[in-house]
């Protein structure tokens, strides 16, 4: 089976990683903190895909930028997760990904794939104490802490470790997919927003300013200082829509505008999330935000004919005047 997701392609493992695997399981700061020796040689990792990786459910965690392995993520049946309608969550990432969210978002989908291709019921994750990385992807998906044990051996490393162990249930899922929050981004972060800015179908509301906005990495860090690295910046305000599992949904913000010197609102919800609901959410946290900032009325231009209109007067936004093809909203909060 493969699996997709915005970045990147989760593909079985073969043979032929062996060399591109190596590159990055032979450093020691991957394998040891996960509970694996890292890698001494090409041959190494061959064996280990051959015995360990090309397995059912473990895959890959394939860039699709460069189509090429970077980490591993699966799920597995072992001790802590026992029965046929549960696995235990495992993965790892090469040092030159991290910080970039590729395993949370590897992670999400393999969490997908087990509550609603595989109909399991609770899926189980643990880390070795100090590995403050795998402990944050955890809580950041919404895992719940269940127990710490002390004395967990860790055979391949011939060791004993304290252990921290996590669990989602089916439940918890379906209810963390179902709560829409908001997100300060990091710059690294911000391949959601050029992804969003560059997809036809997501920016075919913009179609009266131009379609789809280029928005090369190289202009990220100008962007940011502008925009979201000044908390006490009252001119600009930006978050990120997400889920209760960290997911990336789409975008809210507004600026004031120098030329009509009032504040703009901007919702944008990622084509594929779109129909859930998730933007009138946003609207609310965003009016809810431009409030307690100190924002009086917000207003936002949009062409007669997006349907995101019906979306804004059922949250409270009224047509103040229509001009060329646009509508212009206003909501006093």
């Amino acid at each position: 089976m493969i699996l997709e997701t915005e970045r990147l392609i989760l593909r079985p493992w073969t043979e032929d990683d062996a060399e591109e695997c190596f590159t990055y399981a032979k450093d020691p700061r991957v394998g040891p903190a996960a509970g694996w020796p890292a890698h001494t040689d090409v041959e190494d990792t061959r064996q280990v895909i051959r015995n360990i990786l090309a397995v059912p459910e473990t895959y890959a965690v394939v860039l699709k930028e460069t189509g090429l392995p970077v980490g591993s993520v699966g799920l597995h049946r072992n001790d802590l997760a026992r029965n046929d309608d549960e696995a235990e969550l495992g993965y790892w990432i090469g040092v030159p990904y991290w910080g970039r969210g590729l395993i949370p978002e590897a992670s999400r989908e393999m969490l997908r794939h087990a509550f609603e291709d595989l109909g399991l019921q609770r899926v189980w994750c643990g880390h070795y104490d100090g590995n403050e990385k795998s402990r944050r992807v955890q809580e950041k998906l919404g895992f719940r802490y269940m127990w710490t044990s002390d004395d967990v051996a860790v055979p391949e490393l011939g060791i004993t470790r304290r252990g921290v162990v996590r669990r989602m249930t089916r439940e918890e899922w379906n209810e963390a997919r179902r709560t829409v929050g908001t997100r300060v981004p990091k710059v690294s972060d911000l391949w959601f927003r050029r992804l969003m800015l560059e997809d036809p179908d997501t920016m075919s509301y913009n179609h009266a300013w131009g379609g789809t906005v280029p928005f090369p990495e190289e202009e990220w860090a100008e962007w940011y200082a502008c925009w979201v690295a000044d908390p006490a910046d009252t001119e600009h305000f930006y978050r990120y829509l997400t889920d209760g599992t960290g997911r990336f949904l789409g975008e809210i913000a507004y600026h004031r505008s120098y030329r009509e010197g009032f504040y703009m609102a901007d919702v944008i919800v990622y084509a594929p999330y779109r129909g859930r609901g998730y933007g009138g959410r946003g609207l609310d946290l965003l009016c809810r935000a431009a409030a307690d900032r100190g924002a009086e009325i917000l207003y936002d231009d949009i062409a007669e004919d997006n349907p995101a209109i019906s979306m804004f007067l059922k949250h409270g936004f009224t047509k103040e005047f229509r001009t060329d093809g646009i509508i212009m909203l206003k909501k006093e909060l």
